[in-house]
């Protein structure tokens, strides 16, 4: 038997319509390379009428005559013995090509082959991975889709693969020196470490996928990914607003855009989300417990985390009842470029804004720091630029302007490279506040946090909370002087 279904979780647009085949014992997962109306399709699932109906129509028919041919197709396959293993599904995707395309051409088959084929080269296995999460017929987990944030990181890793690798290697080529060299790679570009492990854990995971679906069966190629030990000196500066600070943004008269990107970030404050989750806010994720105590409730974006936020500050509520529960849309990008703004702003009458913080460049500021200096040394020697270089000296000279000199990133006395906390906010920034600050009050357990985080692991929260250990030690001592108090009031009565 056949059974015809989509993989791709979408509401709306069009999506693959995939087969699944049974025959001895075995189940084979084939795309009919047909799109189909994921509205249309879902409605006639409903009922046997509903799909006698969806089949009067032109696409229908088109989806039943399919139907039809692949099951006298396949039938037709097993009877003359030509499918005797899962390797010959090749065979069965030959045979829904030909029916898809209304024809038995010899191209037809050998580019089915050679298709399957080559996939045992690296950079052709990645294109169709690639493709698969994209359009949503490749999916994870439990058949749910890709993030968009998810889908970028591959195809960013996608760009560097190609500049790295040579087409014709396949995974039979990968070993260590292959791994040691890609991370070697990445090192020369100026890539913090996060950055690094975050490529090698793609081609680590292209590794696996590949392996998984019979295309990679080298397996030292699994076990030569080693991710960099992340120092401290390593990462961005990761700040985090006190309550104080909050309440000065909030209480800011601002309008427009600076308004609107405000409040976001004070809800996301209060929310404890990632700015995927905080953003898209709507009056169904606000919920009452019978004793009337307000919650956000929540599937994260990334996670895929149910997590429920208790309401403790009415300002949720004033911020909801601004916008009647519909906030408006603005990209993270705009966000991020905005609340520096906002912030800066602020800075003016709250000092504590404008505090240094020791942090490292990004890849892409590096390379402009070192531009600059180049260029000012030409300038210097008086050789003439190019017409490329006087843009370049240009931009980055009033980058200089508003850092006061060169180079373009103030450093401290150590060489460190400083900066102001208001240019260090972003839109995470507001979760990470959250979560410190109500972590700091120590009414709450790590595991009671982490349910209003939706952290995983112990480790992830305790490192992702920005507590320092005489902060942690105030804490303890706080607990032991309430718990001793307590004792004491017992014994007196």
């Amino acid at each position: 038997m056949a059974q015809f279904f989509l993989r791709s979780k979408r509401e709306e647009g069009e999506a693959p319509l995939y087969t699944k085949i049974r025959r001895n014992g075995m189940q084979m997962y084939v795309c009919t390379g047909i799109k189909v109306d994921i509205k249309e399709w879902n409605k006639a699932q409903k009922s046997l009428s509903a799909m006698q109906r969806y089949e009067q129509t032109e696409a229908g028919a088109k989806v039943h005559e399919l139907q039809m041919q692949v099951m006298k197709a396949v039938d037709a396959l097993y009877a003359d013995g030509k499918i005797q293993t899962k390797e010959d599904k090749v065979i069965i995707e030959e045979a829904m090509s030909n029916i898809v395309t209304g024809g038995t051409k010899e191209v037809q088959r050998v580019k089915r082959i050679a298709e399957a084929k080559s996939r045992k080269y690296v950079i052709q296995f990645y294109e169709y991975f690639f493709s698969g999460i994209s359009d949503g017929s490749i999916s994870h987990g439990k058949n749910s889709e890709y993030s968009p944030g998810t889908i970028q990181v591959w195809k960013t890793f996608g760009r560097y693969l190609h500049e790295y690798c040579d087409p014709g290697i396949t995974f039979d080529d990968i070993d260590k020196p292959f791994a040691d060299m890609f991370t070697q790679f990445l090192q020369k570009k100026g890539f913090m470490s996060n950055t690094i492990n975050k490529n090698v854990t793609c081609f680590r995971k292209l590794c696996n996928l590949a392996a998984m679906e019979g295309y990679n069966k080298n397996a030292v190629s699994l076990k030569v990914w080693k991710d960099r030990t992340v120092k401290e000196t390593d990462k961005r500066a990761e700040i985090y607003l006190t309550e104080e600070e909050i309440d000065a943004m909030y209480d800011m008269e601002l309008t427009g855009e600076n308004e609107i990107v405000r409040d976001i970030f004070v809800l996301g404050y209060f929310s404890c989300q990632r700015y995927s989750d905080y953003s898209k806010l709507r009056e169904e994720n606000f919920m009452t417990y019978d004793k009337g105590l307000g919650q956000i409730t929540l599937t994260q974006k990334k996670t895929g985390r149910t997590v429920n936020v208790p309401i403790v500050d009415d300002r949720v509520y004033e911020l909801c009842d601004k916008y009647n529960y519909q906030f408006p849309e603005i990209s993270e990008q705009k966000m991020n470029l905005k609340i520096k703004a906002v912030t800066a702003q602020l800075a003016e009458s709250v000092p504590s804004f404008q505090e240094k913080y020791v942090t490292v460049l990004t890849a892409v500021e590096r390379r402009s720091e070192q531009t600059y200096a180049k260029l000012l040394k030409k300038k210097g020697s008086g050789i003439k630029f190019t017409e490329n270089e006087r843009k370049w000296f240009g931009k980055l000279s009033k980058l200089a302007e508003r850092r006061n000199g060169s180079p373009l990133f103030e450093r401290n006395k150590h060489g460190e490279v400083i900066r102001p906390k208001y240019e260090l906010i972003a839109s995470h920034t507001s979760r990470r506040s959250g979560a410190t600050n109500l972590y700091k009050l120590g009414a709450l357990s790590n595991m009671e946090m982490r349910s209003i985080t939706g952290h995983q692991s112990e480790k992830v929260f305790e490192n992702y909370i920005r507590v320092g250990l005489s902060e942690q030690a105030q804490m303890v001592g706080d607990k032991i002087l309430a718990a001793k108090n307590a004792k004491k009031k017992k014994v007196d009565k």
